[in-house]
């Protein structure tokens, strides 16, 4: 448990140091029209995949440490809801189940809404993951951009006046920032 509490107080940590705002970014820069490039900071089906197995893990994975532990607290609320209405349907095995079109008893009512929980936080926190970590990449991306290009080419010229002929190499030079 010690080791747990650790490496969550370490994740934790590192995100903060990160320095990824989504609640920030998210207004400034549209996730559609994002496309993954070599060098990005997260990578969005990596921080999918770790918030379908674990709800909230892409979302701290992908510099949002917060976010993701709210999350995965809503998934233990959720799984928590389930399994009381399964013990107090275990409770109530004898009698029957649905009464005139209604449940019977809290226990099943727990446990379809504690299913419904998980299920819903579980895909709420994959779409979510996938979003932050293409967000944060393009504001890191704007952030860490470079903001001058040198571009040397080689400048040859063949002039006519007349009867004479010249040529005139030389080198341009070309800078953008």
């Amino acid at each position: 448990m010690k080791k747990l509490i650790l490496v969550v107080i370490g994740a934790l940590l590192i995100c903060a140091i990160a320095n990824a705002q989504y609640r920030i970014n998210k207004t400034k820069y549209d996730y559609h029209i994002y496309t993954y490039q070599s060098g990005d900071l997260y990578n969005p089906a990596v921080a999918g995949v770790t918030s379908f197995l674990i709800p909230g893990l892409g979302q701290i994975l992908s510099g949002e440490a917060g976010r993701g532990v709210a999350f995965f607290g809503c998934y233990l609320g959720c799984w928590v809801v389930f399994s009381v209405g399964m013990s107090d349907a275990n409770q109530n095995l004898g009698n029957a189940i649905f009464h005139n079109g209604k449940l019977n008893s809290r226990g099943e009512t727990g446990m379809l809404f504690g299913i419904a929980g998980m299920i819903l936080v579980d895909v709420w926190s994959i779409v979510d993951a996938v979003q932050v970590s293409k967000v944060n990449n393009m504001a890191f991306r704007d952030k860490n951009k470079t903001s001058l290009n040198l571009k040397i080419q080689p400048y040859i010229n063949h002039a006519r006046s007349g009867m004479a002929s010249e040529i005139t190499t030389g080198i341009s030079l070309k800078f953008t920032f």
